[in-house]
């Protein structure tokens, strides 16, 4: 052990945390260097951890936690448990005797909730803090936030295998960065792009990487370990099952690597010795777990990342291309032992197209749970440690905009109160693992008596679909007269899946995906775990839809949408927008729906698509949010009459169930709405005509000339106040035609202004003596007129304005009022521009005087 890397700093750590002041530290040090597993012991051997606190090394996946708290276990001649051990979801390997735990970054961020002030945590180690993934830039938030408050005394440690220590050292101070340079040798990079396949298709990403360690094989790279990178555990066993076709299978053993793997299976891919492997893995041994004797990796440059998606108003899984960083990530793990190859599974030009490295989480993910564990945790704290009450200074902050949907979703779900405080509701619910809506759905189901089938809807719409379009719409073999959710025919498609054991062929055979269907049955086993765990009963009886229906309005009610009009398949979503309710939806369209899914869908319009309805009876809504009616009358412009109407209206937050015309509405609220299309350029207000435009103008460049007058100019806010004067106490188009605007224009000069405007920015000005031109001011060029020329010989200056200050620009016009010529200086005109003019256009205009 004493040969890893990591050991060039094991001074300078010691006498870190030994000094009087400890500070921060930050550790730099590259994959295989052993940072994870030793500087945990080596915290632990300096003594400075009070006893009864822990060490915590927090780890970005379940698998890099427990495969490394069995190493360190091992290392420290203990049994897993006891001086070492791991916690993650529903698995947790500690006791009182444990100093030293590895935990996920979502475990440490539930002890938040009971734990606030993380009294039994002495050192908190954020590993592979690179990834960025939001619940570690929460723990790293909350952490440094305690620091400053109540816990002085906590120690942090953050370690990456890239790591720009510049801003964390600003963030974290005061800080002391550490780095170890490790051992590695130089990777040759080569490109694999796919081969066509049958009918023109590309390449399966599993075939394509089986040929690649094939490729291998021939050379002596191909003697070592091989590591494949696959996105999950399908295209794992895709790649599995290629590899069995090709020799190279015959003289590696192949062995997966991913999450889902029992713990024997998962030990097996680390355990030395034996034939050489082929080791195909997710990225979790990308940085967070060494696997020893690799001297060739292949790479699709896929990975299934966090993103948030819109559809579903969550956080979901998607397969998508890794970046440029990640991917030199995995390429060094071929370079620990000796030189090595990576083979890259697309072309070349690609690679500089990708980006250059993950957006952080904080930036991209939906914030709700984060969210309501920072309220639940900040309602246990001193006010100066829960400082914002639930928000705190993050490293890297997230958007705005993601922070106030997170917060109007809580509110919408109940979670918080109208000040933001988190509610008694919203405290039950920050005690569930999951995405508020989820915690919300089954908080409701457990009161309706529908848990199960509860669960299997929070399973079903976080997942991919399960049913598969077959001839008609999709899953019509499990419609039933008398639905009242679409959800109910995906569950009686998920039944079936489960007694045909997720068989693919037989699942096939009725329309199902089978891989889809096991995964949702494994989501809404972990769902029901999770309401277990909370008390909530199930029952053993199949629940009345319509309390279905109840819980789903619970935990979607931002989703709720309104019918326009009978039968027109057209809501009225809460949020402003309109959704369109599927043509092949097996239920009658009703009043009012919930929508688990909204997809918007780029046609030759963008069309918003409401996807697994669910029907909603008004009383049920009533009962349910009650404090969310509202009802009273306001004015409202209607585009067809072109008219403002006083309507009483029942909304239910911002959307409106019920609407009818009741009496007049009031006159200033019917001079803003006008005032408001006007402004819009939907309405015109007929005598607003180009003398007033020029008013105004003239009244603006005054004030910009001759600013010792005090002129008020008119900015965009003051001509929007002025159309709304002229408007008032109309209610209708028909009534602006003939409203007069220059009354309403005058007032806002005193009589003294009105006359020296007409002075020093006269409409017309004389260019010679009883001769005169219409003055064209403009808010940026000069003020202009246009004359004849003929008219102006012997004319050899310019008109002025504002008190002479400014020459005005004649536009010199032909015989035929055509423009010839523009000058800001009439007597040069004369002298170089003339004779020009006049060459061109006397053949022209023989007639009219030439001098």
């Amino acid at each position: 052990l004493r040969m890893l890397p990591i050991f060039e700093i094991q001074a300078q750590l010691n006498a870190a945390l030994s000094a009087a002041r400890p500070p921060n530290l930050l550790l730099k040090a590259p994959t295989g260097s052993g940072k994870s597993t030793q500087v945990p012991q080596m915290v632990l051997d300096a003594g400075v951890i009070p006893p009864g606190q822990r060490i915590v090394v927090m780890q970005p996946r379940r698998i890099a936690a427990r495969m490394l708290a069995a190493r360190v276990a091992q290392e420290r001649g203990s049994r897993l448990g006891q001086e070492v051990g791991y916690q993650v979801r529903f698995d947790n390997i500690t006791s009182k005797e444990t100093r030293i735990v590895f935990a996920t970054e979502g475990v440490l961020l539930r002890q938040l909730i009971s734990d606030p002030e993380l009294r039994q945590v002495g050192c908190l180690i954020i590993d592979e803090f690179h990834e960025r993934h939001l619940d570690g830039d929460l723990c790293l938030a909350w952490a440094r936030q305690l620091q400053r408050s109540s816990r002085p005394d906590l120690r942090l440690i953050v370690m990456s295998a890239t790591l720009a220590p510049e801003t964390l050292e600003d963030f974290l101070f005061p800080t002391l960065t550490l780095e170890s340079e490790g051992r590695t040798f130089p990777v040759e990079v080569r490109y694999q792009s796919p081969k066509p396949s049958r009918g023109n298709f590309p390449e399966p990403i599993w075939e394509q990487a089986a040929r690649a360690c094939q490729s291998l094989a021939q050379e002596a790279a191909g003697a070592g370990n091989l590591l494949v990178f696959m996105p999950g555990a399908y295209e794992i066993q895709k790649t599995l099952t290629a590899l069995k076709a090709h020799p190279i299978s015959r003289s590696h053993n192949l062995v997966p690597m991913h999450g889902e793997l029992p713990p024997e299976q998962q030990d097996a891919a680390l355990a030395p010795g034996g034939r050489p492997k082929i080791i195909v893995s997710t990225n979790v041994a990308e940085t967070s777990l060494t696997i020893e004797g690799v001297t060739a990796v292949i790479d699709s440059g896929l990975a299934r990342i966090a993103s948030y998606d819109v559809r579903r108003g969550l956080n979901t899984l998607t397969v998508q291309k890794i970046s440029r960083a990640s991917a030199e990530q995995r390429a060094g793990r071929a370079g620990r032992l000796g030189p090595g190859i990576a083979i890259r599974l697309w072309p070349e030009r690609e690679h500089s197209h990708r980006e250059e490295a993950q957006v952080p989480e904080v930036r991209r993910l939906d914030l709700a749970e984060a969210c309501l564990t920072l309220k639940q945790a900040s309602a246990s704290l001193p006010p100066a440690a829960g400082e914002s009450h639930g928000w705190i200074d993050w490293f890297e902050p997230p958007p705005e905009a993601a922070v106030t949907r997170a917060e109007s979703l809580l509110t919408g779900l109940g979670a918080l109160d109208s000040r933001g405080h988190i509610s008694a509701l919203g405290q039950r619910m920050a005690r569930f693992p999951s995405h508020p809506r989820f915690s919300r759905l089954l908080l409701a189901a457990g009161e309706e008596g529908c848990l199960t089938e509860a669960a299997g809807c929070a399973a079903l719409a976080q997942g991919r679909g399960i049913l598969l379009k077959k001839g008609g719409a999709a899953g019509a073999d499990f419609w039933e007269p008398g639905d009242v959710s679409e959800f109910q025919a995906h569950l009686r498609a998920l039944r079936l899946a489960e007694q045909f054991r997720f068989d693919p062929q037989r699942c096939g055979d009725y329309g199902i995906h089978a891989r889809a269907s096991r995964e949702a049955a494994a989501s809404q086993e972990q769902f029901l775990r999770l309401a277990q765990r909370q008390g909530l009963p199930i029952s053993e009886e199949p629940a009345a839809p319509q309390a279905l229906a109840r819980a789903l309005l619970a935990g979607f009610s931002d989703h709720l949408g309104s019918e326009t009009s009978r039968g027109s398949r057209i809501y009225q979503m809460a949020g402003g927008f309109s959704g369109l309710l599927a043509s092949d939806a097996h239920i009658k369209p009703p009043p009012l729906l919930v929508a688990a899914e909204v997809t918007e869908v780029q046609g030759k319009a963008l069309q918003v698509h409401l996807n697994l309805v669910t029907r909603i009876e008004l009383d049920d809504l009533q009962a349910l949010f009650p404090d969310d009616f509202s009802s009273g009358q306001s004015a409202r412009y209607e585009a067809t009459g072109r008219r403002v109407l006083n309507v009483e209206e029942t909304r239910f937050r911002d959307l409106v169930l019920s609407s009818r015309e009741r009496g007049e509405p009031d006159a200033g609220a019917a001079g803003r709405l006008l005032a408001e299309e006007i402004l819009a350029g939907r309405l015109q207000l007929p005598l607003w005509n180009e003398r007033a435009e020029q008013w105004v103008t003239r009244i603006n460049r005054l004030a910009e000339w001759l600013p010792e007058y005090e002129f008020p100019p008119i900015t965009e806010e003051d001509r929007a106040l002025l159309i709304e004067q002229i408007c008032h106490g109309c209610i209708s188009f028909k009534q602006l035609k003939t409203r007069e605007v220059f009354a309403t224009l005058h007032q806002w000069l005193n009589p003294m202004q009105r006359e020296m405007l007409d002075r020093l920015a006269p409409e017309r000005v004389d260019y010679r003596p009883g001769q005169s031109a219409k003055v064209t001011y403009d808010a940026v060029n000069p003020p202009s007129i246009s004359v004849v020329l003929q008219k102006l010989y012997d004319v050899n200056q310019n008109p002025r304005v504002a008190e002479g200050r400014v020459p005005v620009t004649v536009h010199l016009l032909s015989p035929a009022q055509r423009p010839i010529a523009t000058t800001s200086d009439l007597a040069r005109f004369w002298q170089e521009g003339y004779p020009l003019v006049k060459k061109d256009l006397k053949g022209r205009y023989p007639k009219h005087e030439w001098r």
